[in-house]
């Protein structure tokens, strides 16, 4: 995993073993996840982690990694750091690691410890500040990434092990997850935390952010009053991803609560990712206005 090992011509045995993060969801022993009792195990050299809430990591400015920026190369693919603190957003697979590599280090020269919040990125800056969200239930939290990895199959970012309980996939092993990073610009102008944004004025239910619950398509029906509308898609899947993200997104800045979000099913065949209901036009533009801001992507008042 570390990122000086990848440079040691010698070393092959070592780089596929302790670089690659090819690992499964199981520890060095064999063991799943739920079969892993409590251990002993030497935590992270001090100083150096930031500290971790409920929400995750709390970002602080850092610069950049001495030697772990650079250009590299693993099981012959080359890859080439985005440097400059520039925004990133992706999505795709969630893996994570834990026992095999903890208390060894990490690509920018800490100490992986298993039981802490933090991530591996192939190309991110390092260390970095990402906010990742779980798009099968909804369930994000910021995380700093101070590794290299994966290197396996479609992974595009591997969690801690804590880090991949408290997001729910733990046992499961992956799951499809949106990644941001949070740009030192932003952490510096106290613009990254979202919860300064003013709650949302949609209606929310009280139920507990991250909850799962099933998310029931109805068929749309006309209307003289005003909905937001977050996205459509061909998908109904996508829909739901999609919805699962506006959730998480308007959880975080409302506080915690979860938003609700539906999906009506056009009469085009689209399925339309909304949120709220009998709004009037004024307010469901101002509110559309609002949450594209809060979720990266287009909203726009409706009549749904």
């Amino acid at each position: 995993m570390s990122f000086g090992r990848i440079f040691i011509a010698t070393a092959l045995v070592a780089l596929l073993a302790a670089c690659s993060t090819t690992h499964a969801p199981q520890s060095s022993s064999g063991s799943s996840p739920s079969s892993r009792g409590p251990e002993i195990l030497p935590p992270s050299a001090p100083g150096t982690a930031p500290a971790i809430t409920e929400q995750g990591s709390v970002p602080r400015v850092e610069k950049p990694a001495r030697g772990a920026n650079r250009p590299y190369t693993v099981l012959g693919r080359h890859y080439v750091p985005i440097t400059g603190d520039k925004p990133m957003r992706e999505r795709g697979i969630a893996s994570w690691y834990g026992k095999q590599f903890h208390g060894k280090k990490t690509s920018n020269g800490e100490v992986f410890d298993m039981y802490s919040v933090s991530a591996a990125h192939k190309t991110m800056e390092l260390p970095s500040y990402a906010r990742v969200t779980n798009l099968e239930n909804g369930r994000s939290m910021i995380i700093r990434i101070n590794d290299r990895g994966p290197f396996y199959g479609d992974r595009i970012i591997d969690l801690s092990y804590e880090a991949a309980k408290r997001l729910g996939y733990a046992v499961k092993g992956t799951a499809r997850v949106e990644v941001e990073r949070i740009t030192m610009a932003e952490i510096a102008a106290g613009t990254w935390n979202r919860t300064d944004i003013a709650s949302s004025t949609i209606p929310v239910t009280q139920e507990t952010a991250g909850t799962e619950r099933d998310q029931r398509i109805t068929r749309d029906r006309p209307s003289m009053l005003w909905s937001v509308q977050v996205g459509a898609f061909s998908s109904p899947d996508n829909a739901r991803a999609w919805s699962a993200h506006t959730e998480a997104m308007l959880s975080a800045a409302s506080g915690g609560r979860t938003a609700t979000t539906r999906i009506v099913q056009s009469s085009d065949s689209l399925y339309r990712v909304l949120v709220g209901a009998n709004l009037t036009h004024e307010r469901a533009t101002a509110e559309a206005h609002r949450i594209a801001g809060i979720i990266g992507g287009p909203a726009f008042a409706t009549q749904r």
